[in-house]
């Protein structure tokens, strides 16, 4: 079962450390009653207000709720690294403002993708925006300029019969929508609805691929922040669990702040989806960032 939202955070803490609810419980009652003692020392009549059943169990629900606020894992951590600074946080990456980015196929053009990829949910829009099949025309000719200058070679593919243009990984598109910006780089083998290979991707391509994509966020991100999605996951075929593939999205983003400097001048976000709540312990990644 997953969880989302703060009732989630609460829930998913006491599974993980329910000693450690029952000592924040306990410490909160303790501090409270060590506040009260002297003043009830001080003013007697202060008795009247401080004791009974019902004020024990007020005291006592207080500790409770105080206890289960501590212990609610994180929704977001703040970690500083150089000059720049990274958001981990869980949401909806088309939420936030700045450019989103989406990996995508190296066949670039693909229009079939996935239904549960972000390609898939971004050609959505695109279609929605306009009537017809003009929103599909749309996305073709934005893909289009975008990639004017970008290189690629031509191959032929068993998936469709056809020539198709295939592009070096990490290449990067940007395209705008509704005053939105998003951007596309190529990571995977193909985002085609039932083609996906077992080795759409793996770990080395993967580096190869963000390498290239943060050279070029640094230059085309121009003050805005950029939202990154967690790169690895879905159809990319990386046997990698969760938390290890947040560990290698930030060593990317680490290692390009490292060999280029500061990537933004606004921050650069790592945007979970509330599904991964369960297995991602961002107090772990808090500890050991900052």
């Amino acid at each position: 079962m997953k969880h989302s939202g703060f009732l989630g955070r609460i829930i998913i803490g006491f599974k993980r450390k329910p000693l450690k609810f029952f000592m924040n419980t306990f410490i909160v009652y303790v501090t409270i009653w060590a506040i009260l003692e002297p003043i009830i020392g001080i003013v007697p009549n202060a008795t009247h207000y401080f004791s009974g059943e019902i004020k024990f169990f007020a005291l006592l629900f207080a500790s409770v709720c105080v206890g289960l606020y501590r212990n609610a894992v994180p929704n977001e951590i703040h970690i500083r690294y150089r000059n720049s600074s990274i958001t981990v946080i869980f949401g909806d990456l088309f939420s936030f403002d700045g450019f989103k980015v989406i990996p995508v196929s190296r066949f670039f053009f693909e229009t079939q993708a996935v239904p549960t990829s972000l390609q898939n949910k971004l050609i959505q829009m695109f279609l929605q925006s306009r009537e017809g099949g003009e929103g599909l025309a749309l996305y073709n000719h934005s893909l289009y300029i975008a990639l004017q200058e970008a290189r690629y070679h031509e191959v032929y593919r068993d998936a469709t019969r056809q020539q198709e243009k295939y592009y070096p990984l990490g290449t990067t598109a940007i395209l705008e929508l509704n005053g939105q910006s998003y951007m596309l780089f190529a990571l995977a083998e193909t985002e085609l609805k039932g083609h996906i290979p077992n080795d759409n991707c793996n770990i080395s391509r993967m580096w190869i691929a963000l390498e290239a994509f943060w050279e070029e966020a640094r230059i085309q991100s121009r003050g805005r922040s950029v939202n990154v999605p967690l790169i690895g996951s879905g159809v990319t075929g990386i046997r990698l669990n969760s938390t290890r593939l947040l560990e290698l999205n930030l060593l990317a983003i680490a290692n390009a702040i490292e060999e280029g400097g500061k990537i933004t001048t606004e921050e650069v976000r790592l945007i979970l989806h509330p599904k991964y709540m369960e297995d991602i312990n961002l107090s772990d990644f808090k500890d050991i960032w900052n």
